[in-house]
């Protein structure tokens, strides 16, 4: 009965990493995240202003303000994914550089973001967007490479 126990378990634990993986993004949810990855840049950013505009209550000169603030962010990663497609492998100070720039983006991102919100706002902000990249890890978890 151990043996028949034994067999089964290893059984099952195979069929279980047998699994091909990313399985779990197949259906409409992957359909849609590829067409969401089809926009243009304009579209992505007057997408985020609106969802940013519902969730902070944005007056129109914020609503203006930001929408260029993402177009800009919207346009540097359009440039940011056609160079990676260009390159192939990359050097460890390429890499430090790239993640350089990203931070130095973030921050000022940052700062223009803290001067166009309120202060609720910004706080608000910030919780969301920590809610977001907690239920993003949690959901997909760490990508291995």
């Amino acid at each position: 009965m151990k043996k028949a126990m034994m067999i089964f378990l290893l059984a099952f634990v195979a069929t279980i990493y047998a699994q091909p993986p990313g399985h779990k993004k197949d259906g409409p949810r992957n359909e849609m995240h590829q067409k969401m990855q089809e926009l243009t840049p304009q579209q992505r950013a007057e997408l985020k202003t609106k969802r940013m505009t519902l969730d902070l209550d944005l007056s129109p000169s914020q609503q203006s303000e930001i929408l260029q603030l993402n177009l800009d962010l919207a346009t540097q990663m359009e440039k940011r994914k056609a160079e990676r497609k260009k390159q192939g492998e990359i050097s460890a100070n390429e890499m430090f550089e790239r993640t350089s720039k990203m931070l130095d983006v973030k921050i000022a991102t940052k700062k223009k973001l803290k001067s166009i919100l309120t202060e609720a706002q910004f706080e608000k902000f910030e919780k969301s967007h920590v809610q977001r990249k907690k239920q993003m890890k949690r959901q997909y978890g760490r990508k291995k490479r």
